[in-house]
Formats: structure tokens, sequence, C-alpha cells
């Protein structure tokens, strides 16, 4: 097969642009609703007590704000394959499906971050503008490049997969239907966690002597044990989760084109 009939860089370009012209509306309801919410929440508290915001408020609302509206905008970003008025558009679409899922995959991480990042500093700056001439007080310049916002990015860059494949693959009400899996699938992994903890080391349970050198060995053993999951969970999570769910969204969603 030739690369150009897989991928070809003219054609996802004018994919790429078509998509972001689709979304615009909701992006624009997006960001207003994020810009009231960020005035309110800022200007606010100075207005009623006249004094600067002595914390860096930026630590938890961006990161806050990043995640749900990620999620929410991850989750939707494929429900035109469920509309039977839309997907045959959306199939007929002169692209590859490489090409359709890239597209979207790269509004949905890198665009959405540098997007969010720069309107976030727009939205700052005005606040602080507005504060220092009506209000004669401020607070923090929104930093980006601190380890915590970067952190936060980088989290989201990785979590936001699940989301994805869940726009893929439930037919509506797929935000909810992710995180209420997501949540279950956490309290099936905790109960099988402890059921296997208990079995496996049951003598904990019914002959626990803390003072015991035998047994103060033994949670030494389980907390190295303990720090290799940690290691493994760690591992899995920053180079196993994101690239396991965009192979099989995309797996899910040429099972759609067929």
């Amino acid at each position: 097969m030739k690369i150009n009939s897989y991928f070809n860089i003219r054609r996802f370009m004018l994919l790429l642009r078509n998509d972001l012209l689709r979304n615009y509306r909701t992006m624009l309801i997006g960001a207003g609703t994020v810009a009231a919410i960020y005035f309110i929440a800022t200007l606010t508290p100075m207005i009623f007590s006249h004094e600067s915001i002595g914390y860096d408020f930026n630590i938890g609302f961006f990161p806050t704000v990043l995640f749900i509206c990620g999620f929410l905008l991850s989750a939707a970003v494929f429900n035109e394959i469920h509309l039977s008025q839309k997907n045959t558009a959306f199939f007929m679409l002169p692209a590859t499906i490489f090409e359709k899922f890239t597209s979207r995959l790269l509004l949905t991480t890198i665009g959405y971050v540098v997007i969010s990042v720069v309107f976030y500093f727009i939205l700052n700056m005005i606040s602080l503008l507005l504060s220092a001439l009506f209000l004669n007080s401020g607070f923090s310049v929104f930093n980006p490049f601190t380890e915590d916002m970067l952190m936060a990015m980088a989290i989201y860059l990785i979590t936001q997969s699940i989301f994805l494949f869940g726009s893929i693959f439930f037919k509506n009400h797929a935000f909810m239907k992710t995180g209420l899996s997501l949540f279950g699938l956490s309290v099936i992994i905790g109960i099988f966690t402890s059921l296997i903890f208990r079995i496996v080391y049951h003598d904990f349970f019914d002959h626990m002597r803390f003072m015991d050198n035998y047994l103060a060995s033994d949670f030494l053993y389980l907390e190295d044990w303990g720090k290799t999951l940690a290691s493994i969970a760690k591992y899995l999570f920053w180079l196993v989760l994101a690239p396991y769910f965009w192979i099989i969204s995309y797996i899910r969603l040429s099972e759609k084109e067929v």
C-alpha cells in the first residue's frame, strides 16, 4: 500500500481544519463558560474583601478546568459515528480512517492543551488588568511551565485516552458511562486485590504480633513488594495506558466503518 493512500499530509491538514471549524461553536460556548466562572471566582472575592488573593489561585483552577473540559471534549469527539443522520457523512469523507482518528486525537490532546494554556493565560492577564485598574489588588500570574502545571498537562494527555475510547465505544452519554465504568473497575480491582492479599498473607490476620521479629521482617518484605508494584503501575501508566487505548480506539473506529 502506498503511503499517500494511507496518510497524505495535505489531505490531513484539510481534515484538521474541517474538524476545527466543525467544533468551533461548542468550543466558543465552553470558552465563554470557563471565562465567566474564572472572572467570578477571581474578581468577586477581591470586590468584597478589597484585598489581593494571597494564594496561587491557578494551581487548583487550571488543572480542574483542563481535566473536566478535556474529558468532556474527548468523550464527545466521535459522537457523530453513532448518529444515523451523520455517520455516513463522516465515513464518506475523502480521508482514511487513520487520518480521521489522528486528526481528532491531536485536537483533544496537544491541540486542546495548547489552546487551553493560551486561553487561560489571556484570561489571567485580563483579570489581573481589571483588578489592578478598578480594585487596586491582584493575584498570581499564571505560569504554565511550573512543575505542577506540566505534571497536570502530562497526566491529562495520558488519561484522556480513556474518554476518547469511550466516545467510540458508547453510543450515548459517553462521558458519564466512561466515568461510571472507571469507578466500577476501581471498586472491582480494590476488592480483588484485598481478597488476594487476605488469602496469600492470611497469617498476618490470624497471628498479628507486631513486636515479633519474624512478623516485622515480613512487613519489611511487604513494603518492598509494594514498592515493586508501585513501580510497575507507574511504568504502565506513563508508557502503556495511552498507547493501549489509542490503539483499541483506532481498531474500534475501523470496525465501525465496516
